[in-house]
């Protein structure tokens, strides 16, 4: 991690800790649980509990930043996890977040759980590098409570009764006969030490170093036995420690009630010590003798309600002994009966006699919040939006999504654009009635009884009060009790189309892309709907709400399907695509998994995929079959870990390492088992230039198709060579042209390499997928690009492509931008701002020494060593080394510019100091006659020293403050008398009138220059030609203008320029 970026965090760290130890002396006022995850399939089952010191997180399955980031529930305060139970669900949104509060400058985190929890990040060490945050593993016992400053936390450990401990069963799985397959082969791979975010230099190098290995399996250095010994201890220990889970009873630190002034103030207690006492509870005696109750001054205490969080796998887990203590009979007090129970229980134990029973025991004031897989609220609204802006373009590319748990509201009236073009009022009522008719639906298949605000009833007498968890369901535990279900999301479709529609000329441009889609598959003929690309994650890095990290599936034909990388969250995605109902449908199609490389962003999920694969197999009474899983081989050192700690997951797949399948080696044998069963004629894979044992591929599906996967890498000829004359190259394109040297560094491609890279291997279409979150709706790309390349298309989430659809793709860019059209402008003015960022640093770093500004340029090297060998014999401090370089750097800059303009006087100082307010100066570059730069120069001059010193403000708009008229016109006469000797053209100054001090400062005109310099060089924003009016300092000229959409759009309409623009407005003789 870098210097800078450390330093970051640690600054960010020392604040938090600041503030935590702050708000200890407080009790919270305000405390709430709120879902973030409801615990449908494919969701996660997360708690969030806020309060105004710190944050909590009742357990974190995938997917959990992603929502946490789409709903803007911070999490930068947060402290503290509790895990109930050793499981996918509950964990498997840990790493990835854990490297998001990492980034965010969280510097501890304590895990609360089962015991071997925390062996979770020694397995992901690898993998998930956490330098900079300390993971920390509370010790759960039933005699040592957790407490903070917010709540204590008592833990009840929940256990199978020792008689109906079962034995492992068998292994249901049916697993491929492979010979090859076996733990010896795959032993070196186990013991695995790899940084995986250590660059990979060369491919030549890394494929020398996988061909060594193959040649050297039985060698073992003495390093490697150690690890050997350590994994085989941890495996056989872990295998031996029983599943359990914990039970959280949490009670609110008790709060004081408020002091009534008014009330005090009646009974004569004066401003003093007494009202702290009478604050704190105490009775005081006034010193006339008048006893002074404190609860006749103040509103009564908050004892601190109780809730409790709780899951129990299976009913001979449920201990009711341990809950007796708040158990609504008579005997206990008030306050300890809960105010709310979180249920993390399966259905089938939820449902279970025994379990309500044991519900009923609390009584009716007790709320049940459900957080399991009988819900169906998915969370994102988000991901409607984009998905109802890309179907206006074409419903077969970008179809709506199954998930219908998002209740949609509708208007009275259609949208209509503003233009007046024609919209397809039809087709928006078709659409209207389709939403509508699914959302009945979803209420019908609803389990139970459902009433408008989303409280379910449970029809056996015992009124239980029970709340399905939805994203965003909110329940106050103070100041008062109640749930709010306010913030649930909602979609509002028409809204979405609306805004889209609203967009000049997108109207237009979507008729023209349409017109060219019936032309190219009218021309197509018959399409065929296999095979086909289903694009589920096309982020890089971490989850964002529009675009998730790496998955996509290839639908060989209707009975076989490779998924190839699985990001964190893409069984939920699979989920929305496919819909609850015939998501295990297509899941049992799925016949091979393909990972690229082991970086987090694209492994992640492998886990969530597979355990739902095994569902949907036992959901239709068929045995299981093992998926393949064609992955680095290293990666069964992660998996064994969990395989030996948490659940059992060895017998869903049969792993098949990328080494095996390098295109240059000899594994006929081994792959025909797989191609016979997945259906394609070929898979290869080579080694690409990301980090260690990362890899592309190629699959060959019937001879005519053949599709190019690069994974993450730099441009590489070794999948040139594997993909030569591809159908489809699916290439990662995370960063734009402009931002070359970081792509490198990170070893990612940019927009042009990924190109390039398909044309060298003369595919027939690229389509560029791992965009960075920058881009999170659209990556930024040139004209040239898109009309030099009919070729190129780019990947959204939730799109689905057939080969004979991807000639439409190239198409889609222009009607893209106009539909994000916010975003393209906000990337221009990044990109703007990046180039003016450079051309200051090079401009800055372009000032030769005072010494050498007379010198010969030849000797450039010879004097800067004469400098600093000065600078070594004086050995100034520091600081004063830096005035003076700084001094002598900004006497250059000034001689080194052409002056164009004078601002007014403004009043002095009262301080006593020598030392001058700051003046601004618009000024010219002149050491380059083919390019007129601008820079607003900030100095300051000291009238008793001479020096000047740089007071360089970080914005552009300040107020620009000068000293005196006379050392304005001394510094001039030096400036103008050293342009005169170099015989610099320069721009002729008007006479000013001197002004008094304005924000933003303006300068009035007397009268107008007799001769009008070149357009080239009057630039000056106070200094236009065009106009006496007056005219803001602060309006300055944006170095590439003619990039930025508002400007082209006055300039193509003829519009009439506002005054404000007038003074950057490029020449009408620029094209």
């Amino acid at each position: 991690m870098p210097k800078a970026q450390t330093a970051r965090i640690m600054e960010i760290q020392r604040g938090r800790q600041n503030f935590s130890k702050k708000s200890e002396k407080y009790s919270p006022s305000t405390v709430y649980l709120q879902v973030l995850g409801s615990g449908a399939r494919g969701v996660p089952n997360t708690l969030y509990l806020f309060s105004d010191q710190k944050r909590y997180l009742f357990n974190c399955g995938e997917s959990t930043q992603r929502l946490a980031h789409e709903h803007k529930v911070k999490l930068s305060r947060l402290e503290h996890i509790f895990i109930t139970s050793k499981t996918w669900r509950n964990i498997g949104g840990l790493p990835g977040l854990s490297l998001t509060l990492q980034d965010v400058g969280v510097p501890n985190i304590t895990l609360h759980g089962p015991e071997g929890l925390d062996e979770l990040y020694n397995a992901t060490k690898r993998f998930v590098i956490m330098k900079e945050m300390n993971v920390a593993m509370a010790k759960c016992s039933p005699s040592e409570d957790f407490e903070d400053s917010v709540m204590s936390v008592k833990y009840v450990l929940l256990g199978p009764h020792e008689s109906l401990l079962a034995k492992d069963p068998k292994p249901t799985t049916k697993k491929p006969k492979l010979d090859t397959n076996t733990d010896k082969q795959f032993e070196e791979f186990i013991h695995d030490d790899t940084d995986y975010y250590r660059n990979e230099i060369r491919n030549a190098e890394a494929k020398n170093k996988v061909a060594s290995k193959e040649k050297n399996k039985t060698r073992t250095s003495p390093e490697k036995d150690q690890i050997k010994k350590k994994t085989d201890k941890v495996l056989h220990d872990l295998q031996k420690q029983p599943h359990c889970s914990v039970a959280y009873i949490c009670t609110l630190k008790r709060r004081l009630g408020t002091l009534d002034l008014a009330k005090c103030v009646e009974r004569g207690v004066k401003p003093g010590p007494l009202l702290g006492q009478l604050k704190n509870g105490e009775d005081v005696v006034l010193p006339d003798g008048t006893l002074v109750l404190s609860k006749d001054v103040k509103t009564p205490d908050d004892p601190g309600p109780v809730f409790i969080v709780m899951e129990v796998p299976e009913i001979s887990y449920l201990k009711e002994s341990e809950f007796s203590a708040h158990f609504d009979d008579g005997k206990n007090p008030v306050e300890n009966v809960p105010a709310i129970i979180v249920h993390y229980s399966p259905p089938n134990v939820f449902n279970h006699p025994t379990y309500r029973a044991f519900l009923s025991k609390f009584g009716p004031t007790t709320r049940h919040l459900i957080l399991n897989t009988q819900n169906s609220c998915l969370g994102s609204e988000a991901v409607h939006r984009t998905q109802h802006k890309l179907h206006l373009l074409d419903p077969d590319i970008f179809p709506l999504l199954k998930d219908v748990s998002v209740p949609a509201v509708w208007n009275a009236q259609p949208p209509v654009p503003k233009t007046g073009s024609p919209v397809r009022l039809k087709e928006l009522e078709e659409l209207k009635n389709k939403i509508a008719f699914a959302q009945f639906q979803n209420i019908i298949n609803m389990e139970g009884s459902c009433k408008g605000d989303g409280m379910l009833n449970i029809d056996d007498g015992s009124k239980l009060e029970l709340v399905a968890g939805r994203t965003l369901t909110m329940h106050y535990l103070r100041p008062h009790k109640q749930v709010d279900r306010s913030a649930e999301p909602k979609l509002h479709i028409q809204d979405y189309i609306q805004e889209t529609m609203d967009v000049d000329g997108f109207v237009s441009s979507l008729e023209q892309f349409r017109h060219v889609v019936e032309g190219i598959r009218y021309n197509n003929g018959a399409q065929k709907e296999y095979p086909k690309l289903v694009f589920l994650g096309t982020g890089s890095c971490i989850p964002s709400k529009t675009r998730n990290t790496s998955c996509f599936v290839l639908h060989v034909d209707e009975h076989n399907s490779i998924v190839l990388d699985c990001g964190e969250g893409s069984f939920g995605q699979m989920v929305r695509f496919y819909g609850p109902k015939k998501v295990n449908a297509f899941l049992r199609t799925v016949k091979a998994i393909y990972i690229s490389h082991l970086h987090a962003d694209h492994h992640i999920g492998l886990i969530g995929l597979l355990q739902a694969r095994r569902e949907a197999f036992e959901e239709s009474s068929t045995t299981p079959e093992a998926a393949y899983l064609l992955a680095p081989g290293q990666i069964v050192s992660w998996l064994s870990v969990y395989n030996q700690q948490f659940e059992r997951i060895q017998n869903d797949y049969t792993l098949i390492p990328n080494q095996s399948l390098l295109y240059d080696s000899n594994t006929e044998e081994m792959t025909s088992a797989i191609l016979a069963r997945i259906g394609v004629q070929a898979i290869k894979t080579c080694l690409v230039s990301h980090c260690p044992n990362a890899f592309g591929v190629t699959i060959d599906l019937d001879g005519t198709h053949k599709i190019t996967y690069s994974g993450d890498t730099l441009p590489c000829e070794e999948l040139i060579k594997i993909g030569e004359n591809s159908t489809l190259l699916i290439h990662e394109a995370t960063m734009e042209d402009e931002l070359a040297v970081e792509a490198r560094m990170k070893m990612h491609s940019t927009t042009s390499q990924a190109i390039a890279a398909g044309r060298q291997m003369r595919a027939a279409y690229t389509l560029l997928t791992h965009f960075s979150q920058r881009y999170a709706r659209l990556p930024r790309l040139s004209a040239r690009m898109l009309t030099d390349n009919r070729s190129v298309g780019v990947a959204f989430d939730n799109m689905q492509v057939t080969m004979s659809d991807l000639a439409l793709l190239p198409h889609m860019y222009a009607p893209l931008q106009l539909m994000f059209a916010e975003h393209c402008v906000e990337m221009e003015m990044k990109a703007a701002s990046r180039a003016k960022q450079k051309e200051r640093r090079i401009s800055t770093h372009s000032f030769q020494p005072e010494e050498k500004a007379e010198s010969v340029q030849s000797d450039r090297g010879q004097h800067r060593k004469s400098t600093r060998s000065r600078a070594a014999s004086s050995s100034p401090t520091a600081r004063a080394r830096y005035r003076e370089s700084n001094a002598s750097r900004l006497r250059q800059e000034i001689k080194g510019m052409t002056v164009s303009g004078v601002i007014g006087r403004v009043p002095r100082s009262k301080s006593s100091s020598p030392v001058k307010s700051c003046y601004t100066r618009t000024v010219s570059n002149t050491s380059n006659s083919s390019a007129v730069q601008h820079e607003r120069l900030n100095v300051r001059h000291n009238v008793s020293t001479g020096h000047i010193v740089d007071t360089r403000s970080k914005t552009l708009n300040s107020v620009a403050r000068m000293p005196s008229k006379e050392v304005v016109e001394v510094l001039l006469t030096n400036v103008n008398r050293k342009i005169n000797s170099a015989n610099v053209p320069t721009v002729p100054i008007p006479s000013t009138e001197v002004c008094e001090h304005r924000s933003p400062l303006t300068v009035k005109k007397r009268e107008a220059p007799k001769s009008t310099p070149p357009r080239s060089l009057c630039r000056s924003p106070s200094l236009s030609p065009r106009s006496n009016k007056l005219i803001k300092l602060s309006d300055t000229r944006p170095q590439d203008a003619r990039s930025f959409p508002v400007y082209n759009k006055l300039r193509s309409t003829k519009q009439e320029y506002p005054n404000e623009m007038k003074s950057w407005m490029i020449p009408s003789n620029i094209s």
